[in-house]
This record gives structure tokens, sequence and C-alpha cells, in this order.
């Protein structure tokens, strides 16, 4: 891979060809300070390579051998681009360049990368630290984000473009930036009048992409691997929850041991991948996800689809299938200790029970579906028509614990699941890990149903200081892959 100096390179020759000389041509060099002519310029053309390395993402993807499903084009098409220069030891605003001739080639031979070329720019000599962002749209949205001070322009949040949280819409491109520290201290000290500097610059979306499938139609409810089925189950929709309204321009992370937030964000040490080590992606509203989320109720709105709000008459249900059904969300992330169903993402599935056989208060079996009860009551793997049947039966149980009951409906009987989206398993059912639970930009969530172990619940209790740990009714097989490019067919 070319190195960063020349990504910088071609940022600087961008500004030269757009913009007449200014105050600000007197470049952060760490050289004396000189008027600058055209021979002090380089011709630069950049390259950006929209791929994603998953060992820079901090993902169980790093040892996954899985492989994404074939590329949408508008995941990482580039429509438009502006460069940003600051001096990179004064960290002042020098320039910002929109590029233009903006043009993909042919498909890397090994179909992981996808690359486009801009026309040349002329740059002037110095050192910058160098951003980009790209599909952020017209003149004005690209200006606003400008801002004298490095520090405050890599603080940029962005609250308008994907505000409604759950987003289908990626006609026109996704939102992506460069990561600051793989551009950073780029010097231009040469002159090229012949020949061009080719400056790659990594692209990483904004976002993330969230697949939900099933494995099966139907699953078949057991209380053993030998015992005769009781209920079959169809998972037939879903409904993600707490998906973020606004995100960091671009990539925020740091190493906590507390909830504190950092007093200062060095682009060096907070704006490239995770540590290992107590390492985390920091978005807009971490620092206010507290450990205690018992009183946790969105009141600023900073979640569409609240998992508190959920109401399962009224919200709008996606369809459910063996095919995949994707979507795009924000970054969200917690501390470790605050990875509860108030702040994390998470799906709800919604499926349809059918019982193998209903017993009365006699013990007789009911097995026309057309005769089942309005209430259906459920105890120890078994369906009952009404209390007193179900009184019967639970006279000398122990708990109460499972027993459940489902009103009839137009669908028949209904009932829902949870499942919060994991960013790195640690692997312990039992322990809360660090990044356990989250979503990273520019990362693939593949979340495919394999197993039914239990009946689901007729309503769910919607408690925001639950922790995220501990689902065990449902099992799914998660993958989150790097966002690498592929024009392949490629099942699963």
């Amino acid at each position: 891979m070319v190195h960063s100096k020349k990504a910088l390179l071609s940022l600087l020759a961008a500004f030269t060809l757009l913009s007449s000389c200014s105050q600000h041509d007197e470049i952060d060099s760490g050289l004396a300070k000189v008027e600058k002519t055209s021979q002090d310029n380089a011709n630069v053309k950049f390259q950006f390579i929209t791929n994603a390395s998953s060992s820079e993402t901090r993902s169980t993807a790093e040892e996954s051998d899985e492989q994404p499903t074939s590329g949408i084009e508008n995941e990482y098409q580039v429509n438009d681009v502006r460069v940003y220069l600051y001096g990179s030891s004064s960290k002042q605003f020098v320039k910002s360049i929109p590029l233009s001739g903006i043009k993909r080639l042919p498909l890397t031979a090994d179909g992981n990368r996808v690359i486009y070329t801009t026309d040349r720019i002329s740059v002037p000599i110095g050192i910058y630290d160098v951003f980009v962002i790209a599909n952020y749209g017209n003149d004005d949205n690209y200006n606003k984000v400008i801002k004298e001070k490095e520090n405050e322009f890599l603080a940029t949040v962005d609250s308008v473009t994907y505000h409604g949280g759950l987003i289908k819409d990626i006609s026109k491109g996704v939102v992506m930036t460069n990561r600051a520290s793989d551009n950073y201290g780029v010097t231009i000290t040469e002159n090229q009048n012949t020949t061009d500097n080719v400056i790659e610059i990594n692209l990483e979306r904004t976002l993330a992409r969230i697949d939900v499938s099933t494995t099966k139609d139907v699953y078949e409810l057991k209380k053993d691997p030998i015992s005769e089925t009781y209920a079959t189950v169809k998972l037939d929709r879903y409904y993600i929850v707490n998906l973020p309204r606004y995100y960091n321009m671009f990539r925020h992370t740091a190493v906590l041991t507390s909830l504190v937030e950092p007093s200062s964000w060095s682009v060096t040490e907070n704006f490239g991948r995770i540590n290992d080590v107590n390492g985390y992606a920091i978005d807009p509203y971490f620092f206010r996800k507290e450990v205690d989320a018992t009183q946790f109720t969105n009141a600023d709105d900073y979640y569409a689809n609240f998992y508190g709000d959920f109401n399962k008459e009224t919200v709008a249900w996606e369809t459910l299938t063996t095919q995949l059904s994707s979507s795009y969300s924000l970054e969200n992330c917690m501390f470790q200790p605050a990875q509860k169903n108030g702040y994390s993402t998470g799906v709800i599935f919604n499926a349809r029970i059918t019982p193998k056989k209903v017993l009365d208060r006699y013990n007789n079996e009911i097995t026309d579906e057309q005769q089942f009860p309005e209430t259906l009551y459920y105890f120890n793997y078994k369906f009952y028509d009404s209390e007193e049947a179900l009184d019967a039966a639970a006279a000398n149980a122990i708990s109460e614990t499972s027993i459940r009951k489902f009103k009839k409906t137009a669908e028949g009987y209904r009932c829902y699941y949870k499942y919060w989206i994991r960013h790195l398993d640690n692997g312990d059912d039992t322990a809360m890990g660090v990044m356990e639970f989250g979503i990273v930009r520019n990362n693939l969530y593949d979340v495919k149903v394999n197993e039914v172990k239990g009946l689901g619940y007729d309503d769910l209790i919607l408690i925001p200081d639950t922790p995220d740990e501990g689902e065990t009714d449902i099992n799914v097989i998660l993958r989150v892959k790097p966002w690498i490019v592929r024009k392949l067919n490629i099942t699963l």
C-alpha cells in the first residue's frame, strides 16, 4: 500500500488548483516560511479504496474465515469528496478542497477492493494532517464542518444525515471518512512537475450493516433431543431497537477503565484502531450511558426505536425469512458494565406458535387447531385450554416461573424473543466483556437464528437496567465481518 504521505500530497495538490494563494499558503512545513510559487507545488492524484481491515475493528471477524455477501454498489460508491488540510504542528486549518473527476477503476483481481481515482491537483509543500469526507452532499454540508482548530474539527458530530435511526435507503451512497491517524503528519517536500504522486486513502463507512435471517422456515420445540415435538415456531418478523440518531464524523476510540471522558483527544492515540486492552469505540452519547440505567427513558431522543417505548401492537415490523434482510445503523457502544438493554442495539423477533396438542382439565387431548382456546396456557412443555387445567397440572410445582399464556389473534398465537447484538463475543455467557455488545462503524453484523430452544413471551418486560448477557431461549449464529467489497455470489 502507498504510504499516507502520498495521500497528503494528493490533498495538498487539490487545494492549490482550486484556490488562489491566501494567508494559509504559508504552510506549516517545519521549514522557514516563504512565499509560495508554482515551483513549490506537487502534482497529486488521489485513490480512494473502500475496504476494511478486520484487525482494526477489533471484532470476531479477526478470527473468522467467513466472507461477506456480495457487495452492494451503493455501499461503496464515492460520489463526492472533500479533503481538509490542517497544519501538522500548528493544528490550524489550512484549506478544504473539493475533488473532481472521480472515476471508478476496474475491480481488483482478488475482488476485495473497489478503487476510485480523481483528477490531479497542485499542492504546496508542507507537513499536514489530512482528512477526507465522502458522500456528504452539497458544499453547505461540507463547509459547515470546517473549524479553525483540528481538535474541534475532529469533534464534529452529525445529527441530521441519519437522524431517522434505521437506514434503508443508501442510494446516494454512505457517508465515509478516513481514519485520522492513517493520514497524519504527511510531508510534501518534493516538486513533481512531470510525475503525479498517487495517494491512497482508505475510506470507512460511518454506518454498520445489520443482516437478519433464519436458518429454517419453522423450528420444532422439544424438551430434549429424543422427546416428541410439543410445538412449532415460525419466526416471521423482526424489529431493531435502540438505533442512534447521530454520530461522530470521524472514528473516536479510547482506552478506559472507568466511565470518565478523557480530558483531551489525541489524533494519533484516539482516532485509529480499537486497543486490544480496555479499548472502546466512542459514540457521541457514550459518556452519558450511565452504568445504572434504571431511570433511563431516552428523554433527549438519542435513540430511534427506543426499547423502553416498545409496543408490539404498533411497531413497524420487518419481514423475516431465510433470506437476508439488510438495514443500516450508526455506531452504538457502551462502557463494559453499562452494556444494558436500555442502550444496546438489539433485535426483537416476532413468532407464531402452533401447539401439537392442547390438554383440558381431564387430560383429554385437543389436536384440531380450530378448537384451540382463545387463551392458551403453557407449563412444563405442555399446553392447556383453561386456568383449571393449568392449576391441576401445576398444583405440585415448586415454581410457576415457566407458566405462560398466549392470546389467540387473527394470526394465531404469537410470542416474542429478544437478542442483543454482540461486537466481540468473549465466549462467556456469565461475564460481560469489554466491547462485547455494540455496533461499530464499517462492520457487517450477520444475525442468523440457528435454533429456538424454548417458547418466547406473549409480552416483553422492559427494564432498561437489565444486563445484555443471558438470553437463552433463542440461539443465534452471529458473524461480525470486515466490510470488504466483493462482486461475487457467495452463499453462507
